[in-house]
């Protein structure tokens, strides 16, 4: 199935590098968590803890790794938003159940786990307790409410100079972060690029940095109106500099449109513009069981059907009335 929403995607392109993760630990855990965490056990978990109608629209981003003075298995599930959600302690509680129901088949034993929400939307991200929720209840209700944190990463809390110098070392790292910092501000982020991709000037010479750049400009062509030309002169520019040839495999890579998703016109990155706004306006209204819509909504092409999908969403009283328009 299609990922609809380019955040998630690059999301997950990013922390699915390990050396990402332990550097993104290493500049956001609380101290007192991060020196429990032996990063050198660290290790990604395949498991999908989502319905498989589902996988694609969340992140399900899992690793595990074990604390440093005692034989304590923790779990780290990241989790990424671009937009605010009124309740993200409802979809995190369907992940730790998965993840919970997976320890007791596998060892019986039940394992903690760490939720950390990456958010870099425009809104700002309100954090409550899961109890906060429960307006009005008696206190000796309360009781029988779950309770539970999740750390968060608000992009917006960080300037581009602390991404750059003072938080992040991984170079794949700071650039993603940047990126998605600035990605819902097109302006910023197109006056900064050059001074973005800088930074892997030298890592973009290798394989894996060579990958890292697709993945980056996969998502500046899916995420912004930002000109593919302008991308190149500047992916050239970074070149010029670095060496004799001039234009480096990376810009030749460009030029030739062999990146996957470079745009072949503006009707496809409005298609998937639509069916982003169908996604989050549905998991907005719905929740999750809203979000069972999107494998039918994925075989939707057409601009005028997705556009009134997109109307149907705002008004609908029930998901019964979008259904008759699949």
């Amino acid at each position: 199935m299609e990922i609809f929403n380019p955040h998630d995607k690059f999301f997950k392109e990013t922390f699915s590098i390990r050396e990402n993760v332990i550097d993104f630990l290493t500049g956001t855990f609380p101290p007192e968590i991060f020196k429990k965490l032996d990063l050198s056990t660290l290790t990604r978990d395949n498991n999908s803890y989502i319905d498989e109608e589902l996988k694609e629209h969340f992140s399900d981003i899992v690793y595990t790794c074990y604390c440093k003075d005692k034989e304590l298995k923790i779990t780290l599930l990241f989790e990424h938003k671009s937009y605010s959600v009124p309740y993200p302690h409802l979809q995190l509680l369907k992940y730790l159940l998965k993840i919970w129901e997976t320890n007791i088949k596998q060892t019986e034993k039940l394992i903690p786990v760490i939720p950390v929400i990456l958010y870099h939307g425009k809104e700002l991200w309100k954090t409550r307790q899961f109890s906060d929720y429960f307006e009005g209840t008696d206190e000796i209700f309360c009781r029988f409410v779950p309770e539970f944190e999740y750390l968060l990463t608000d992009l917006s809390k960080f300037s581009n100079e602390e991404i750059k110098q003072k938080v992040f070392k991984r170079v794949s790292l700071e650039i993603a972060l940047l990126v998605m910092r600035n990605i819902l501000n097109e302006k910023e982020l197109e006056k900064d690029l050059k001074d973005f991709l800088e930074i892997g000037r030298h890592y973009f010479e290798e394989e894996e940095g060579l990958k890292f750049l697709e993945s980056v400009i996969r998502y500046l062509y899916s995420s912004t109106e930002i000109e593919v030309g302008k991308v190149v002169n500047t992916i050239k520019d970074i070149s010029e500099k670095g060496g004799e040839m001039g234009m480096t495999t990376a810009a030749k890579l460009i030029e030739k449109g062999k990146i996957e998703g470079k745009i072949e016109g503006k009707i496809e990155g409005k298609i998937e513009g639509l069916k982003e706004a169908i996604e989050i306006g549905l998991e907005l209204k719905y929740g999750v069981e809203g979000l069972k819509l999107l494998e039918r909504i994925s075989k939707v092409s057409l601009i005028e059907k997705l556009e009134s999908i997109k109307e149907a969403v705002k008004i609908s009283k029930n998901m019964e009335e979008i259904e008759k328009l699949l």
